[in-house]
């Protein structure tokens, strides 16, 4: 189990601030890190996600933009390329998987892409070893969980964390609010844990320590993501906000 799986916006504090995250993500002993693709409609981002990935598309950050700067940074943690299905059908998958092939992208996470919506689109993503990872809603029925899961495979255990691992969403709602109530998610990641063997993520207003222990005693990794994406944009260096929560 990963301890964290921290979320920063590519082009957010600064247009050229993503190498220097990756560097102190890794220097923290981070194995992977979603990198999000600023977009103009994000889905349940809340205030702060929001203004940073404004602030990133005001400064010229696109999709192929984040694919070119990553393709650059070879200190880097396993990336999970946070974005939407647009922007990338813009490229071309053809293109997309070149552009990929030079960065330490290992899955995406398409916020926006229920499977079976671009089936030839997913798979030849698959098939040159860029999974989806599963989104798991506080609504999504367990058999529908086991369906999910069994729709975007499990690689198995030799591939690393970021390809294997389902995105448990935490509540209802958008990011940054904070989770205090436990006893659901745990019940859930239990519930999950007698249909998956793959590791969870949960992700949704974790930031307090006492958050992030509560996910990890679940036996399942943390996502923080507003917390991080404030603490940049206040000032605060990336090697000390990567070190408070690892």
């Amino acid at each position: 189990m990963d301890r964290l799986l921290p979320f920063v916006v590519a082009g957010d504090p600064s247009v050229d601030s993503l190498a220097g995250l990756l560097r102190a993500a890794k220097a923290a002993g981070i194995s992977t890190i979603e990198v999000g693709v600023p977009h103009s409609d994000p889905i349940a981002d809340g205030p702060a996600l929001q203004a940073a990935a404004q602030r990133a598309i005001e400064r010229g950050v696109t999709a192929a933009c984040v694919l070119r700067e990553l393709a650059t940074i070879s200190d880097s943690p396993d990336v999970v390329l946070f974005t939407y299905l647009n922007p990338l059908l813009q490229i071309g998958s053809t293109r997309l998987i070149e552009l990929l092939r030079k960065t330490p992208v290992r899955s995406l996470l398409i916020v926006d892409l229920p499977f079976g919506e671009e089936p030839e689109f997913e798979a030849s993503l698959r098939d040159a070893g860029y999974p989806i990872v599963p989104l798991l809603s506080p609504t999504t029925s367990i058999e529908r969980a086991r369906q999910l899961l069994a729709e975007r495979a499990d690689p198995g255990p030799s591939s690393p964390f970021a390809q294997r691992f389902a995105y448990v969403v935490a509540r209802l709602g958008i990011t940054g609010e904070g989770t205090r109530d436990f006893a659901p998610i745990a019940e859930r990641v239990a519930a999950l844990n007698t249909i998956t063997d793959r590791p969870l993520a949960v992700g949704f207003g974790l930031s307090e320590p006492r958050a992030l222990a509560s996910i990890r005693a679940m036996g399942a990794t943390p996502v923080v993501g507003t917390a991080l994406v404030q603490a940049l944009a206040d000032g605060k260096s990336a090697g000390e906000v990567f070190a408070a929560l690892a």
